[in-house]
């Protein structure tokens, strides 16, 4: 055993082995680390807008901080989709849930969900119940230009609420799919 070990390790080869393993360990961490060129860590209070929509969310990581829960409230909206709203019946959306995770250093992709609802009445004589009008999913792909900015592109789909599971998005029911590029992002905490 105490031949074998000095021979191994003058050899050349396991010598450039040794040597490419370091390197690759090396980068890696560098790739991974916690420093401004190397990974964005999810979290924190974010706003954005595009064109007449505004929105604030709030991004809980897990303790790697790769991955996070999203909420997310809608401010203002656009005449477009005000109008959907009407064509709809609706008057609410609802708060917006959904969760993103890292891809790469600078780059993370998620879902988010909501609901486009008419509130109803309460009545003692004759109440109208809220009822849900379509299903929003938005799948997002975020590229972060710094760690208080981002990039992203969404893709947004409406489905009509399917009779037997009304809060679950099914294919069949899908009426609306419209995509979002170059949508900005900033952290403000």
């Amino acid at each position: 055993m105490k031949t074998v070990l000095p021979k191994l390790l003058m050899c050349r080869l396991a010598q450039a082995g040794g040597l490419l393993a370091i390197i690759a360990a090396l980068a890696a961490s560098i790739a991974w680390s916690d420093n401004p060129d190397g990974r964005v860590k999810l979290g924190g209070a974010w706003v954005g807008k595009n064109g007449d929509i505004t929105w604030t969310s709030t991004w809980s990581p897990d303790s790697s901080g790769r991955n996070a829960t999203i909420t997310l409230q809608w401010i203002t909206s656009s005449a477009d989709f005000e109008a959907l709203f009407g064509l709809l019946g609706a008057d609410h959306s609802s708060i917006v849930c959904g969760s993103v995770s890292m891809v790469s250093p600078h780059t993370a992709k998620g879902n988010i969900v909501w609901y486009i609802y008419a509130e109803g009445t309460p009545s003692a004589t004759q109440p109208a119940t809220g009822q849900i009008k379509a299903v929003a999913v938005m799948t997002d792909e975020s590229h972060f230009t710094s760690p208080t900015t981002a990039v992203g592109k969404h893709v947004l789909k409406l489905y009509s609420p399917d009779p037997q599971n009304p809060m679950v998005p099914n294919e069949a029911y899908r009426f609306f799919e419209q995509t979002f590029d170059n949508v900005s992002h900033t952290k403000i905490f």
